[in-house]
């Protein structure tokens, strides 16, 4: 199955040399001014995610608890094709807008993407995503990566309403992990749990983390390109 997955991953990799770019952004959004922050972001979303060659992914998301703490998940080809992104019109748009949506509260979660995989996203009122942090045993870095990517890639290629799945980890903590993942439907997600592959990973998986946290969140606005195919080697 190792040797399986090894030849699949290499045959879909986004590039030997292409490292992207993922961001996640944590925002305040004042008072009665949701429709407003959704409202630029799926201008923005939408121009760029079909103007610009080298943005790959823009999803905008709200915690279910709290409406006014958004999550902003974008993937570029790389930082000159992020660098593009910042000096359009759409981008710029959005910073004059924000002072009067925005609160103070911007937080930017730097990460290094490990494994990337997507799908066409084509949000329906039944689509679902996740985020979920989780912290590794230093000890257990490589067997956990080694375990996580299987089951990914197993995931997204045998489950037809897994869209996305992405996992990267903290810049100045390598051991603790990001995932953010897109199902078809509430009814994809609980049948994705009962897969084997994923069962295998929480039994494998159970001793080599501290703590695991779900964020739950609801989407708003989820635009990709699909076909993107990355693993951090």
């Amino acid at each position: 199955m190792k040797k399986y997955i090894m030849t699949l991953l290499a045959a879909i990799s986004l590039s030997a040399q292409a490292v992207p770019v993922f961001n996640i952004f944590e925002l305040g959004i004042q008072p009665g001014q949701t429709a407003a922050y959704e409202e630029v972001g799926k201008n923005n979303i939408t121009a760029s995610v079909r103007g610009e060659k080298g943005t790959l992914a823009m999803y905008s998301t709200k915690r279910q608890d709290n409406p006014e703490t958004a999550y902003m998940f974008e993937i570029y080809v790389d930082n000159e094709a992020y660098q593009a992104h910042i000096q359009s019109p759409q981008y710029k748009n959005f910073l004059q807008k924000s002072p009067a949506i925005l609160t103070g509260h911007k937080r930017k979660i730097s990460v290094e993407p490990q494994f990337l995989l997507d799908k066409r996203v084509n949000q329906t009122p039944n689509t679902i995503n996740n985020l979920v942090i989780v912290d590794v045993k230093p000890e257990h870095a490589q067997a956990f990566k080694d375990i996580v990517m299987s089951e990914m890639a197993q995931s997204l290629q045998a489950e037809s309403g897994v869209l996305a799945i992405y996992a990267a980890t903290e810049q100045n903590n390598p051991n603790r992990w990001y995932f953010y993942e897109i199902y078809a439907s509430g009814s994809a997600y609980q049948s994705h749990c009962q897969t084997p592959h994923f069962q295998d990973y929480l039994k494998h998986t159970a001793d080599m983390t501290t703590n695991r946290e779900s964020i739950a969140i609801t989407p708003a606005f989820l635009m990709n390109k699909g076909g993107l195919r990355f693993e951090r080697r």
